[in-house]
């Protein structure tokens, strides 16, 4: 059938979208370790050789990149759907049920040729690595018998442009989630340089396997918000991808734990709810909600959820009601861990 290529559909942008595809900046989402962008930059903008470069302010941006620089000023507020994310030349579709519902995926051809397998392929590993998660231990009901539609979009760096908040785009992360079940990944940091191979593969699987955490995080929660809960997400998130890392074939076995564990020791600030992204502080977030499934399980992890949804209290007030601990406590469990464990 035309249009279609190995199952998937083919999208071929019309003059009206490509045209206004064109005059967008190209800015690029950085991720993981910001490396261009520094506190106090406004503005950023590209070079003719893709490259990003920040500035303070808009009058410190060469006079020919001004009219395509982001700054703060015209800095977009709404994280778009993902159906409404525009992408820069031909993409596909995918649409398949999974044991966790259904997923509707969409990314760009030319990234296909950054992993060994199709994004939906990965997609539907990874799918696969949270039921078996999820249905080999206690979880709650609220996730094992949770199905939904998700939207899943794979988008590269020029994609990016205009259509996500600064402060998003100028962060630290490889991708991202909108409750209640929108994923974004951005391809460009998970496999530089576009080389294909088990390794992108995995670093991809891994990354959807923390986004696909903090989906649970929020059904756990039904949408209620307490106290530090970025420290809580991202840790139960940073825990579920090493836990759920074990049903992943592409992922090397504890390598997800113990790469929390090494960011943990040179970290601080356990039972606290400060939280600043370091990676430092998702190895000490993750080791927290391993620490309690260590000593109380899985199901002693759900009922910390069930108190913090029913009590409208934070992660250490709930240990503090239902385990008597308080953050030296935990701190001491977290340090027995590190120490005793062999992930």
């Amino acid at each position: 059938m035309r249009g279609m290529i190995k199952g998937y559909r083919v999208h071929r942008p019309d003059k009206k979208t490509a045209r206004l595809l064109a005059v967008q900046s190209f800015v690029s989402i950085l991720l993981l370790f910001p490396v261009l962008a520094v506190a106090g930059d406004s503005c950023v903008f590209v070079t003719e050789g893709r490259e990003i470069v920040s500035a303070k302010s808009l009058h410190e941006v060469p006079v020919k990149y001004r009219a395509k620089a982001i700054c703060n000023d015209n800095d977009p507020q709404v994280i778009p759907k993902t159906e409404d994310v525009q992408l820069k030349g031909l993409y596909r579709t995918s649409s398949f049920s999974t044991d966790i519902g259904r997923m509707e995926v969409r990314w760009l051809r030319e990234s296909e040729r950054c992993f060994s397998k199709s994004p939906s392929r990965m997609v539907s590993e990874a799918a696969s690595a949270v039921n078996r998660a999820l249905k080999n231990a206690r979880f709650a009901t609220e996730a094992q018998n949770r199905r939904a539609d998700w939207s899943l979009i794979l988008i590269d760096k020029a994609s990016a442009v205009s259509q996500f908040p600064m402060a998003l785009s100028l962060g630290g992360h490889p991708g991202f989630m909108v409750p209640p079940d929108q994923i974004y990944i951005v391809v460009d940091y998970l496999a530089p340089g576009c080389v294909s191979g088990l390794e992108s593969d995995g670093k991809l699987l891994q990354v959807l396997l923390h986004e696909m955490g903090h989906v649970i995080d929020f059904a756990l929660m039904n949408g209620v918000v307490t106290g530090g809960d970025r420290k809580r997400t991202e840790g139960f998130a940073s825990w579920f991808e090493g836990y759920a890392s074990r049903y992943a074939p592409e992922i090397s076995k504890g390598s997800v734990v113990t790469m929390y564990h090494e960011l943990a020791q040179r970290g601080g600030g356990i039972g606290s709810s400060d939280f600043q992204g370091t990676g430092e502080d998702y190895g000490v977030a993750s080791m927290e909600f391993e620490a309690v499934v260590n000593r109380k399980g899985v199901a002693g992890l759900m009922v910390l959820y069930a108190t913090m949804r029913d009590e409208r209290c934070d992660l250490y007030e709930a240990m503090r009601k239902r385990f008597g601990w308080d953050p030296k406590d935990l701190a001491r469990e977290v340090k027995t861990l590190s120490a005793s464990s062999n992930p």
